[in-house]
């Protein structure tokens, strides 16, 4: 069995607790080491060893606080296979609000992505809901930065990058908004110190929010999981940025509001 995967008698996956440690340790230290490689060729065995991970990482204290989709706008759709959409986890302590401040030295090769976040008003289970259902369960939406962490090297495969959970570091979340339709028609515009650096509608080249949201229930669905209230969803990448060393990032979102953060 691959993936140094191991099933118990009650049908259970186990992992091999090298394997676990690696990938919990470059998410902790922000770098992976030799040994972190989902050693499978299989991405639903790599999101099993990522779950693995966040299982190790909130026995130690951590909390979960929501979840990414990835892969769901740019050129980058489908890279994975026709409609496969990985998730990643989000953790509490790298939960910043809008305006705070980072050490820059923190994130190693940090970069960052403006993104809406679908805020959850109650839980949501199951693998056939449909947008609308999802929907029903999101009680606001915010604007987010995801800022993200290159702990592998760029010859890393496919599931090894999802069983380190798609590079996330962690998130910023701006006030929330009321929920509206049409959000891949969301306008964002990127300033880096107030100099404009980019502005984009994605319209047709982004995922539907609430689409992506079914999806991560479905798939969260295959491993017994499911949404919580109160947790928060990212998804739908609007530009990616690096950060090359101290300064301000701003995104203004259309209609919903903006979202800063400071690299000291």
């Amino acid at each position: 069995m691959e993936a140094g995967r191991r099933r118990t008698d009650r049908g259970r996956d186990v992992y091999d607790e090298q394997l676990v440690r690696a990938f919990v340790e470059a998410r902790l230290n922000g770098v992976a080491s030799p040994g972190a490689t989902a050693a499978t060729h299989e991405v639903h065995e790599a999101l099993g060893l990522q779950l693995a991970v966040l299982d190790r990482l909130v026995a130690a204290g951590e909390r979960l606080a929501g979840w990414k989709v990835g892969l769901t706008s740019g050129p980058r759709r489908d890279v994975m296979g026709k409609g496969f959409r990985p998730f990643g986890y989000l953790l509490e302590s790298r939960t910043l609000g809008s305006g705070d401040v980072l050490g820059h030295d923190r994130i190693r090769s940090c970069y960052l992505e403006p993104e809406l976040c679908l805020v959850l008003g109650a839980p949501l289970r199951g693998d056939h809901l449909d947008p609308a259902a999802a929907r029903s369960a999101v009680r606001a939406v915010a604007p987010a930065f995801e800022l993200n962490e290159r702990r592998l090297s760029a010859q890393a495969d496919d599931p090894t990058t999802i069983a380190d959970g798609l590079g996330n570091w962690g998130i910023v979340v701006g006030p929330e908004a009321p929920v509206r339709s049409a959000l891949t028609g969301t306008t964002v515009e990127l300033r880096h110190e107030d100099a404009l650096v980019a502005t984009r509608t994605p319209g047709d080249a982004m995922d539907d929010p609430f689409l992506s949201l079914s999806r991560l229930c479905a798939l969260l669905h295959r491993y017994g999981r499911g949404l919580e209230a109160g947790q928060r969803v990212i998804t739908g990448s609007f530009c990616n940025q690096s950060v090359q060393g101290p300064g301000t990032w701003r995104a203004v979102f259309s209609n919903i509001g903006d979202v800063t953060v400071r690299f000291a």
